[in-house]
Protein backbone atom coordinates (compact mmCIF):
# COMPACT_ATOMS: atom_id res chain seq x y z
CA UNK A 1 0.00 0.00 0.00
CA UNK A 2 1.20 3.45 -0.84
CA UNK A 3 -0.37 5.11 2.22
CA UNK A 4 -2.76 4.28 5.09
CA UNK A 5 -6.37 3.67 4.06
CA UNK A 6 -8.98 6.13 5.29
CA UNK A 7 -12.36 7.54 4.39
CA UNK A 8 -15.96 6.45 4.10
CA UNK A 9 -17.38 5.29 0.77
CA UNK A 10 -20.98 4.37 0.01
CA UNK A 11 -21.57 1.63 -2.56
CA UNK A 12 -24.37 -0.57 -3.87
CA UNK A 13 -24.35 -4.36 -3.91
CA UNK A 14 -25.95 -5.91 -6.98
CA UNK A 15 -28.20 -8.98 -7.02
CA UNK A 16 -25.16 -11.27 -7.38
CA UNK A 17 -23.41 -9.79 -4.33
CA UNK A 18 -20.90 -7.63 -6.18
CA UNK A 19 -19.92 -4.03 -5.52
CA UNK A 20 -17.89 -1.60 -7.57
CA UNK A 21 -14.62 -0.86 -5.80
CA UNK A 22 -14.34 2.96 -5.53
CA UNK A 23 -11.53 4.23 -7.74
CA UNK A 24 -10.34 6.68 -5.07
CA UNK A 25 -9.94 3.77 -2.63
CA UNK A 26 -8.26 1.67 -5.29
CA UNK A 27 -5.64 4.41 -5.69
CA UNK A 28 -4.26 3.48 -2.26
CA UNK A 29 -2.95 0.20 -3.72
CA UNK A 30 -0.18 -0.56 -6.17
CA UNK A 31 -1.30 -2.35 -9.35
CA UNK A 32 -0.06 -5.72 -8.13
CA UNK A 33 -1.90 -5.34 -4.81
CA UNK A 34 -5.21 -4.58 -6.53
CA UNK A 35 -6.02 -8.19 -7.40
CA UNK A 36 -5.31 -10.11 -4.22
CA UNK A 37 -7.62 -9.69 -1.25
CA UNK A 38 -9.11 -11.84 1.48
CA UNK A 39 -12.57 -11.08 2.85
CA UNK A 40 -13.67 -12.26 6.26
CA UNK A 41 -16.04 -11.62 9.13
CA UNK A 42 -14.99 -8.71 11.30
CA UNK A 43 -15.95 -7.37 14.69
CA UNK A 44 -19.25 -5.55 15.31
CA UNK A 45 -21.12 -7.31 12.45
CA UNK A 46 -19.02 -5.92 9.61
CA UNK A 47 -16.84 -7.67 7.06
CA UNK A 48 -13.17 -6.93 6.56
CA UNK A 49 -11.36 -6.82 3.24
CA UNK A 50 -7.65 -7.49 3.73
CA UNK A 51 -5.02 -6.88 1.09
CA UNK A 52 -3.22 -10.24 0.71
CA UNK A 53 -0.03 -9.00 2.39
CA UNK A 54 -1.96 -7.72 5.40
CA UNK A 55 -3.87 -11.00 5.67
CA UNK A 56 -0.62 -12.98 5.63
CA UNK A 57 0.84 -10.74 8.34
CA UNK A 58 -2.25 -11.25 10.54
CA UNK A 59 -2.16 -15.02 10.10
CA UNK A 60 1.55 -15.06 10.96
CA UNK A 61 0.85 -13.05 14.09
CA UNK A 62 -1.94 -15.41 15.14
CA UNK A 63 0.06 -18.56 14.56
CA UNK A 64 3.11 -17.17 16.33
CA UNK A 65 1.06 -17.60 19.51
CA UNK A 66 1.37 -20.86 21.42
CA UNK A 67 -0.99 -23.24 19.60
CA UNK A 68 -0.90 -25.65 22.54
CA UNK A 69 -3.17 -23.21 24.41
CA UNK A 70 -6.83 -23.82 23.66
CA UNK A 71 -7.76 -20.12 23.59
CA UNK A 72 -5.12 -19.48 20.91
CA UNK A 73 -6.32 -22.40 18.75
CA UNK A 74 -9.93 -21.35 19.19
CA UNK A 75 -9.20 -17.77 18.21
CA UNK A 76 -7.20 -18.89 15.16
CA UNK A 77 -10.06 -21.14 13.99
CA UNK A 78 -12.71 -18.51 14.60
CA UNK A 79 -10.66 -15.80 12.91
CA UNK A 80 -10.13 -17.86 9.77
CA UNK A 81 -13.58 -19.43 9.48
CA UNK A 82 -15.43 -17.88 6.60
CA UNK A 83 -12.36 -16.22 5.07
CA UNK A 84 -12.35 -16.28 1.27
CA UNK A 85 -9.89 -15.07 -1.34
CA UNK A 86 -11.48 -12.45 -3.62
CA UNK A 87 -10.28 -10.36 -6.51
CA UNK A 88 -11.38 -7.49 -8.68
CA UNK A 89 -13.09 -8.55 -11.88
CA UNK A 90 -12.51 -6.75 -15.19
CA UNK A 91 -15.02 -4.08 -14.19
CA UNK A 92 -13.35 -3.43 -10.81
CA UNK A 93 -16.04 -5.24 -8.82
CA UNK A 94 -15.62 -7.58 -5.86
CA UNK A 95 -17.98 -10.46 -5.21
CA UNK A 96 -18.92 -10.89 -1.55
CA UNK A 97 -19.48 -14.61 -0.86
CA UNK A 98 -23.11 -15.43 -0.06
CA UNK A 99 -22.37 -16.77 3.43
CA UNK A 100 -20.59 -13.54 4.38
CA UNK A 101 -23.41 -11.42 2.91
CA UNK A 102 -25.85 -13.29 5.13
CA UNK A 103 -23.75 -13.15 8.30
CA UNK A 104 -23.28 -9.37 7.95
CA UNK A 105 -26.90 -8.79 6.87
CA UNK A 106 -25.72 -6.88 3.82
CA UNK A 107 -28.37 -6.39 1.20
CA UNK A 108 -28.11 -3.36 -1.10
CA UNK A 109 -26.38 -0.36 0.46
CA UNK A 110 -22.95 -0.70 2.00
CA UNK A 111 -20.35 1.58 3.49
CA UNK A 112 -16.65 0.93 3.05
CA UNK A 113 -14.42 2.31 5.79
CA UNK A 114 -10.70 2.68 5.20
CA UNK A 115 -9.15 1.37 8.41
CA UNK A 116 -5.38 1.92 8.13
CA UNK A 117 -4.33 -1.31 6.34
CA UNK A 118 -7.72 -2.94 5.72
CA UNK A 119 -11.24 -2.02 4.65
CA UNK A 120 -14.32 -2.59 6.77
CA UNK A 121 -17.50 -3.37 4.83
CA UNK A 122 -20.72 -2.50 6.63
CA UNK A 123 -24.38 -2.72 5.88
CA UNK A 124 -25.21 0.99 5.62
CA UNK A 125 -28.02 0.62 8.15
CA UNK A 126 -25.84 -1.29 10.64
CA UNK A 127 -23.04 1.25 10.31
CA UNK A 128 -25.38 4.19 10.91
CA UNK A 129 -26.84 2.43 13.96
CA UNK A 130 -23.35 1.66 15.29
CA UNK A 131 -22.22 5.24 14.69
CA UNK A 132 -25.28 6.70 16.43
CA UNK A 133 -24.84 4.36 19.40
CA UNK A 134 -21.20 5.40 19.87
CA UNK A 135 -21.24 9.07 18.92
CA UNK A 136 -21.58 10.34 22.48
CA UNK A 137 -18.71 8.10 23.59
CA UNK A 138 -16.27 9.74 21.16
CA UNK A 139 -15.11 12.51 23.48
CA UNK A 140 -14.61 10.14 26.41
CA UNK A 141 -12.86 7.59 24.22
CA UNK A 142 -10.58 10.21 22.68
CA UNK A 143 -9.54 11.37 26.13
CA UNK A 144 -8.80 7.81 27.25
CA UNK A 145 -7.19 6.49 24.09
CA UNK A 146 -5.14 9.54 23.15
CA UNK A 147 -4.02 10.72 26.59
CA UNK A 148 -0.35 11.18 27.24
CA UNK A 149 1.18 8.29 29.09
Amino acid sequence: MKKPLFGEYECKVDSKGRFLFPSVLLSFFSEEEQNEFVINKGMDSCLVLYPQQVWEREIEKIYSKNQFLEKNRTFARMFQSGAQPVHLDNQKRILIPKKLLESSEIQNDIVLIGAYDRIEIWSKEKFENWLNAHQQDFTTLSEEVMKDE
